[in-house]
């Protein structure tokens, strides 16, 4: 396990640095994903779900629609989001990038927030004892954490396995971190009020039932390149929109719904994907030596 998790990790952090090169002013959305993509699937892994861009106010479950129009913008962040996949095991990391002068303090704060969780982040320590890290690192540079955001646990083919890393001393979070455990930290730092909610659009689905005759085609092309992990309709340009729109009324899908900072602040994120060894956490992804 350990061995397919450094690998993925390795893959993840290739990745996110060319995603970083990409990021300029002007450059499609669209064209980082499926370039980022490319190079994942090029590298011998999979994508553990679409590369997310959250330009801004977007905080998460970003990615390229097809013929996507979005580009990159001369001033604000980028928050880049990237999964791999080696046999199921799954390295998610993240980074920001400032745009312009007036936000580099914002992706500071959320890298720094990064950092003191990784610092108290070992075995034994509470998940809520690595949020009140995050929310006191956001709190120096003047900014707020995302309060219903969260890291997670990961486990084989599952991104989202339960447990959770609150981005504050969430004291509900009370599991300790164990040997053997996996988890995603991701502080979300914000200049707004942080909270986030839904816009009301969908980019990313994950198949959720595979025995409906009616969808026997959509399940089957689906399932053999994403298997229960999530992906964006680019990936399959033989389904088009309307059967993916009745596959998800259906409940045949469910669909992750663009989540954006509800009082119009910017986000700033940063994610590590960690491994709880017997005295310490190993790192996956080496995110912070990115930027």
């Amino acid at each position: 396990m350990l061995r397919a998790l450094r690998l993925a990790g390795d893959v993840v952090r290739q990745a996110l640095k060319y995603a970083i090169d990409l990021a300029q002013p002007g450059t499609p959305v669209l064209e980082i994903c499926e370039r980022v993509e490319k190079l994942i699937r090029g590298s011998g892994a999979k994508p553990a779900f679409p590369v997310n861009v959250g330009v801004n106010e977007v905080a998460a479950h970003y990615t390229a629609k097809r013929n996507d129009v979005l580009m990159v913008p001369r001033v604000g962040v980028v928050k880049i989001d990237v999964g791999v996949q080696r046999d199921g095991y799954i390295v998610d990391a993240a980074v920001t990038v400032a745009l312009g002068s007036p936000f580099e303090g914002l992706v500071r704060a959320a890298r720094e927030a990064l950092r003191v969780a990784l610092e108290a982040a070992r075995p034994g320590v509470k998940a809520w004892q690595i949020g009140m890290a995050i929310e006191r690192a956001a709190k120096r540079f003047g900014f707020r954490p995302v309060y219903n955001l969260t890291g997670h646990r990961i486990e084989r083919y599952t991104i989202h396995a339960g447990d959770v890393v609150p981005n504050y001393p969430d004291t509900s979070a009370s599991q300790a971190l164990k040997p053997g455990d996996i988890y995603a930290i991701e502080p979300f730092v914000t200049n707004g009020e942080g909270f986030v909610t839904e816009r009301g659009e969908i980019t990313i689905y994950r198949l959720t039932q595979t025995r409906r005759k009616e969808f026997r085609r959509l399940i089957d092309i689906v399932r053999a390149e994403a298997g229960p992990l999530p992906f964006s309709p680019r990936w399959f340009p033989q389904i088009d929109d309307a059967d993916i729109a009745a596959a998800h009324r259906a409940g045949v899908l469910h669909g992750y719904e663009v989540l954006v900072e509800r009082s119009g602040g910017f986000v700033a994120q940063f994610e590590e994907t960690v491994y709880v060894d017997e005295d310490s956490v190993i790192l996956l992804a080496d995110t912070l030596e990115l930027l």
